[in-house]
């Protein structure tokens, strides 16, 4: 794996640093985020004002400890097939997988373990590893994602606000291309003395 493909790696790997924090999700919120699928589902601005410091926040993530690391890759070699080697070449063989895979989130790697153990027949390669990585998503980062989802494409409860017709006084005020631009819009209607609506 080439530097640059090693950082994009470990930056996609590694939690991102926290622009704001993760509210809690509360049962109304998750009440919210479970519409999000439904057909038709209308969201009102009450919904929309839970689900907006969720879609601005970042996705909280523990990194897995040295130890941590070492226990999964020596579960994995336990567990799957692999190419005999010797103890030195074992140990070289750890620390070389311990180091490309420090700074992965914790979750992530045991969830990454699971599944190579369920999808592999032989030791998974770092790469290997690091794909399943890549594929593990959190709890949280998939509240995130519905919740910008939803703020996006969501369609949202409309609210009829009453339109009180204009009066003279606020037509005199307005500007000549304003008073063409609503007489070019169409017939004033019928309204009582003193007021002209559009």
């Amino acid at each position: 794996m080439g530097t640059d493909q090693q950082t994009t790696a470990n930056t996609a790997l590694a939690p991102a640093a926290t622009a704001c924090s993760m509210p809690s999700l509360t049962p109304s919120v998750r009440i919210v985020l479970a519409r999000a699928t439904e057909a038709g589902a209308v969201f009102s601005a009450g919904d929309i004002a839970l689900l907006e410091p969720i879609a601005k926040a970042v996705a909280p993530g523990k990194p897995a400890e040295e130890r941590t690391i070492r226990q999964s890759i020596g579960a994995l070699s336990a567990a799957m097939l692999a190419q005999a080697t010797n103890e030195i070449a074992g140990r070289l063989k750890l620390n070389a997988y311990v180091s490309a895979l420090g700074g992965c989130d914790e979750a992530a790697l045991a969830y990454a373990c699971r599944r190579c153990l369920k999808e592999l027949d032989w030791f998974p390669t770092v790469h290997q590893i690091e794909e399943r990585l890549r594929a593990y998503v959190s709890p949280e980062q998939h509240a995130i994602n519905v919740a910008r989802y939803i703020l996006r494409n969501g369609k949202r409860e409309t609210v009829e606000e009453p339109c009180e017709p204009v009066t003279d006084e606020q037509v005199r005020r307005m500007s000549a291309h304003l008073r063409r631009m609503g007489l070019g819009l169409g017939d004033k209607a019928e309204v009582p003395h003193g007021t002209i609506a559009w």
